[in-house]
């Protein structure tokens, strides 16, 4: 097996506890299972195929590339430019544009505002197709459908198929199963945790998750809870961590990344935005806040009627929780964003984190009906 980055090769002297140079499936499984990734909905020997696979060459081929994602919204906008404007919202951290698609007839910030998101996590291939794809059939339908029309004329909508661009087009092309951004980091000078074999070397410090990197400097907590002092590493991998070298990096502080900014000034500092839903993967949920806290939002109510009626579009095989019951995190866009007065939901979509390709035309043909509703909820 050829094994041809850092990050991979580290990987595989993780899993391979044998030492062999062969990964068995028990091996995968028991890695995956300590990390955190076999948790409900997911397709496990799906999961373990694609997990295997990312020690080999990416195989991308069929989902859309960072700039197929750019050239496609610059051509919506060329099509319908009294619907549709691309804006960049700034650039991440190797310099590639955080392309957004703004649509609506009213002038900006006159109409009730939606941000709908994909790729905080780079991995996460299929919530790049799922916004790319609304914002297509919301364009091409205003001519012909009342209801889509109405969504155009009546609402603000902002799309954002790759809030991590480089993580991303890393994931497409070196390592499959990258998450976070490509930051590269200074150590904390926190000690290593304790590594699962001698021979073992940890990854070496790059990357951020931009999903634990949202900070509210008035409800620090959500980015730190109290009783988490700098340099503890948690039991469960999916919580977050201060160690550079790991899947779910905090960042150095809150809102270090220019990906992160970027959306907090989109949502933050428009004050007509009212919803944000924001595209993960896996485990067909729709999830509401809070995700820092084992408590309700005050409009509870509220996001159940909307997840009901999302799972309605759906078919009603996802199932509404709150986040914590999936598990508990801190730095979180949907508590940021729900802590703001903005009505937050974040899907997890299907059962496994890079789905075949043949599988895009069916996956975002239903999750657009999901979307549609979350749109018409703010109407």
């Amino acid at each position: 097996m050829k094994i041809e980055t850092n990050s991979r090769q580290q990987r595989f002297q993780r899993v391979d506890r044998n030492g062999d140079g062969q990964l068995q499936p028990e091996e995968i499984r028991d890695y995956l299972e300590a990390e955190g990734e076999l948790r409900t909905g997911a397709d496990e020997a799906r999961l373990m195929r694609e997990f295997a696979a990312s020690f080999e060459p990416t195989r991308a081929s069929g989902y859309t590339s960072y700039e197929q994602m750019a050239i496609r919204l610059d051509q919506l906008a060329r099509k319908y430019p009294e619907l549709a404007q691309r804006v960049s919202l700034g650039k991440s951290v190797e310099g590639r544009e955080i392309w957004a698609l703004r649509i609506g007839k009213q002038p900006e910030g006159k109409a009730p505002g939606v941000v709908i998101t994909g790729c905080h996590h780079a991995r996460e291939w299929m919530t790049v197709e799922v916004p790319l794809e609304l914002a297509s059939k919301m364009l091409d339908g205003y001519s012909r459908d009342k209801d889509m029309k109405s969504r155009v004329e009546s609402l603000e909508t902002w799309i954002v198929p790759m809030v991590n661009p480089d993580g991303y087009e890393y994931s497409r092309t070196e390592d499959s199963w990258w998450r976070k951004n490509r930051r590269v980091n200074e150590e904390t000078g926190c000690p290593q945790p304790k590594p699962p074999s001698g021979d073992f070397e940890w990854p070496t410090p790059v990357g951020v998750d931009l999903n634990r990197n949202y900070f509210d400097p008035n409800r620090p907590e959500m980015y730190r809870d109290p009783g988490d002092k700098p340099c503890s590493y948690q039991d469960d991998p999916s919580h977050t961590s201060d160690g550079p070298r790991t899947d779910t990096y905090r960042g150095p502080r809150g809102a270090s990344e220019p990906e992160t900014q970027a959306m907090q000034k989109l949502v933050l500092q428009r004050p007509n935005i009212r919803g944000v839903l924001d595209y993960h993967s896996y485990g067909n949920l729709i999830l509401i806040p809070w995700g820092y806290k084992n408590e309700q939002p005050v409009n509870v109510a509220e996001y159940q009627r909307l997840g009901a009626a999302m799972n309605q579009a759906l078919g009603g095989d996802y199932k509404v929780q709150p986040s914590m019951d999936l598990y508990p995190t801190t730095g979180t866009s949907s508590d940021v964003f729900h802590a703001n007065g903005k009505l937050a939901i974040t899907m997890e979509i299907g059962k496994s984190f890079q789905p075949p390709a043949s599988e895009i035309p069916a996956t975002v043909e239903k999750l657009t009906r999901a979307n549609l509703a979350f749109l018409d909820h703010f109407k």
